[in-house]
């Protein structure tokens, strides 16, 4: 599913998808951090962790596919998605790189190789 999917626009099935998702990824990160930190207060703590898909890993293979993990980069925020994966192989714009290349912006993930 597209990071820039509108929540508003998504049918039913793909509610329960996302919503099925967000709370398997949010049991599996307590848990993993539970195990890493014991009873202990967890110290270090960081939103970029090497075991995440694609959050923080721009340029980096997926870890489904293969294909490198892109981002659209806005104000001082990014979002890291795979084009391959979540978008069908089509690269999202971001507001600054993309209208700066104009018709040169590679429209898919094809196109990179």
């Amino acid at each position: 599913m597209s990071p820039l999917a509108l929540t508003g626009k998504l049918d039913d099935s793909d509610v329960t998808r996302l919503l099925e998702a967000a709370q398997a990824v949010l049991a599996e990160w307590t848990e993993r951090l539970r195990v890493q930190t014991g009873d202990a207060f967890p110290e270090g703590v960081t939103a970029f962790r090497p075991e995440m898909a694609v959050h923080g890993r721009y340029g980096k293979p997926c870890p489904v596919c293969g294909a490198p993990v892109q981002r659209i980069v806005y104000a001082e925020n990014e979002c890291n998605y795979c084009a391959r994966c979540q978008t069908g192989g089509v690269i999202l714009a971001d507001r600054s790189l993309s209208r700066l290349l104009k018709k040169s912006w590679p429209r898919s993930i094809d196109e990179l190789g």
